[in-house]
């Protein structure tokens, strides 16, 4: 993994506990909006590409 991963991952860890359930359902929903732009982004280059 690499060191950017492995802070962000500690710092998450650290976070979560003290956050309520509303603000953890909105990073993860925060979170789930990163990881479908990105896809799309990959798929948008693959055609690109092809």
């Amino acid at each position: 993994m690499l060191e950017v991963q492995v802070k962000f991952l500690e710092t998450m860890n650290k976070v979560m506990p003290v956050m309520t359930e509303l603000e953890q359902e909105k990073l993860l929903a925060f979170g789930e909006g990163l990881a479908f732009m990105t896809r799309n982004r990959q798929a948008e280059r693959a055609q690109e590409s092809a």
